[in-house]
């Protein structure tokens, strides 16, 4: 009875090894139409933020915490801060070098009246408002009579070392925003409110929850594009080297191109969003992936020594098939296995890695065989 099931999955693999070897026009415009369909959705696939409400599953108490107060009070809170420093360039100049002067107050007033103008900022408080609210609304005309009035009000003092530095070089303006609103326009908003020209001697920056998060979103981008060209020239090389041929290391390559396409055109479709923590596993898909490739070009050039091209790519699947299914089902049980832990990034993590070794297996069994036997002239001598 199993040599009977074996005889029989032995058979099944030799048709299907015959087709992709004899019907290899047919098998690359069905796979070319796949990958034209798939590599649209696959361009639209962005690099998304990622808050901490997303980092933790949503049974742990202070996300239920969170969610509670977001229902109760219209929205959570996060906070940005505008800072205003002296610059050290001009610590030998006549320019302002205490942030409490009225020239470096008012300037902190202005950013603060002009961030509440900004959509999803609630408030923005500075060293400005505390110096008015204790001299009736005005900000003193000279440095001296703003130092006079601290003196002679310790508790303004006080507050103010929430919004200054203890050597007054540094001055802040604290600003809350709304948690659910568009983090790339309110960084742009904030980027344009510090436009504003500052007095002579100051420089001014931005920081706090939002404009992190962008930032993180920026770096992962630009970064998954550097680490991915850098790993794929390096493969390139070490495959030339490894076959001592442009032909034969070049092809491989379509196992690791076409499994990232068709893995990123599949998450898109079913909703999946790459943030900065998965965007590294492209690199890892990629790892395993031209490994496939490999095993499918050795064993081919071996069998060609022997048998004519299509002959020779049948024998080739019979004999890398099964290991490198096995190989797939082994990493990709491995990779899912990250979904039993309750950090979504895990979870995410593994999902994405699952599909690209299977889309890379894919692509290794399918559309390589197909273009190494197309591009094989013909029979090698022994």
């Amino acid at each position: 009875m199993r040599d009977n099931q074996s005889g029989e999955n032995r058979r099944l693999l030799k048709r299907y090894a015959a087709f992709v070897a004899y019907r290899k026009m047919l098998l690359l415009a069905l796979f070319c139409l796949v990958t034209i369909v798939l590599g649209y959705y696959a361009s639209k696939m962005e690099t998304v933020g990622m808050s901490q409400e997303d980092m933790l599953p949503e049974h742990v108490e202070v996300i239920e915490t969170l969610k509670l107060v977001s229902d109760q009070f219209a929205g959570t809170f996060s906070s940005s801060t505008i800072v205003v420093e002296v610059d050290p360039r001009y610590s030998n100049s006549l320019e302002i070098r205490d942030v409490r002067d009225p020239e470096a107050l008012r300037y902190v007033d202005a950013l603060s009246a002009r961030a509440q103008l900004v959509y999803g900022i609630i408030d923005a408080r500075s060293a400005a408002d505390v110096i008015k609210a204790g001299n009736r609304g005005i900000i003193p005309g000279s440095l001296a009579s703003v130092k006079s009035l601290l003196r002679q009000n310790p508790l303004l003092e006080q507050q103010l070392s929430s919004y200054i530095s203890t050597d007054y070089t540094l001055s802040v303006v604290r600003l809350t925003l709304l948690d659910e609103i568009d983090e790339h326009d309110v960084v742009d908003e904030l980027q344009e409110v510090i436009r504003l020209p500052p007095p002579p001697g100051i420089r001014v920056e931005i920081t706090g929850d939002p404009v992190i998060g962008v930032t993180m979103e920026r770096l992962a981008g630009e970064t998954m594009q550097k680490t991915s060209l850098v790993s794929f020239a390096l493969i390139i090389i070490i495959l030339i080297l490894l076959f001592v041929s442009i032909k034969y290391g070049l092809i491989p390559l379509l196992t690791i191109l076409l499994g990232t396409v068709w893995t990123y055109g599949i998450l898109y479709l079913i909703g999946f969003e790459v943030t900065p923590m998965t965007s590294g596993a492209l690199a890892m898909i990629m790892g395993i992936g031209i490994d496939f490739g490999i095993q499918v070009t050795k064993r081919f050039r071996y069998e060609l020594q022997s048998y004519a091209r299509e002959e020779a790519m049948v024998n080739t699947l019979s004999n890398v098939f099964y290991p490198m299914l096995i190989t797939t089902i082994a990493a990709v049980t491995g990779f899912l296995c990250l979904s039993l832990g309750e950090l979504p990034m895990m979870q995410e993590m593994g999902k994405m890695l699952a599909m690209g070794v299977t889309c890379s297996m894919v692509a290794a069994l399918t559309v390589v065989p197909a273009v190494l036997v197309l591009f094989e002239r013909g029979k090698r001598q022994e």
